[in-house]
């Protein structure tokens, strides 16, 4: 009877530590979505890349844009044009994105990589964009930009806000 307790204590220990290493291998390939960013995990809680979505902004106009509210931020970085982003001081300030009201510097390449998306640009404004990279410190390291999709339900929010400030 002892032997036959013992047998069955072990397998459900090894059962447990299996399920328990299955679920942690699962959680660490996981993405997770934190303040308008993705974030791809990898081994542990070592980052590998993240994904951000938000307007491009030169930091200038991006570092006024975020001591406003929330919406007020957003609203004018719908509005923040490609023409401005060029600018000669616009430009030497550099470039971040500003998500959820808030101004996520480049470091040097993500500037680079942005002065060449903004010179091939065919639209004007609403200069929203799907950033790769990782974060160092204060500074997103930049690794692609390309052009992003608002969601829909950003897009119709922001629609109704047009909407709102009509008068018939």
């Amino acid at each position: 009877m002892k032997k036959l307790t013992l047998v069955a204590t072990v397998i459900v220990a090894v059962l447990f530590a299996s399920i328990s290493l299955l679920a942690q291998e699962k959680k660490d390939g996981m993405m997770e979505k934190k303040d308008g960013m993705m974030e791809k995990k990898g081994m542990g809680d070592k980052m590998m890349s993240m994904t951000w979505k938000g307007f491009l902004v030169d930091k200038m106009c991006g570092s006024g844009m975020a001591k406003k509210a929330k919406d007020e931020a957003m609203s004018k970085a719908t509005k923040h044009t490609v023409s401005c982003a060029l600018e000669e001081g616009c430009m030497e300030s550099g470039y971040g994105l500003l998500i959820d009201g808030k101004y996520h510097k480049f470091d040097e390449a993500g500037d680079k990589l942005a002065v060449e998306y903004l010179k091939k640009a065919t639209f004007k404004d609403n200069i929203f964009v799907e950033v790769s990279g990782s974060h160092e410190g204060e500074l997103v390291k930049v690794t692609s930009i390309a052009a992003g999709k608002m969601e829909k339900m950003m897009e119709k929010k922001m629609d109704d806000k047009k909407m709102d400030g009509k008068k018939n």
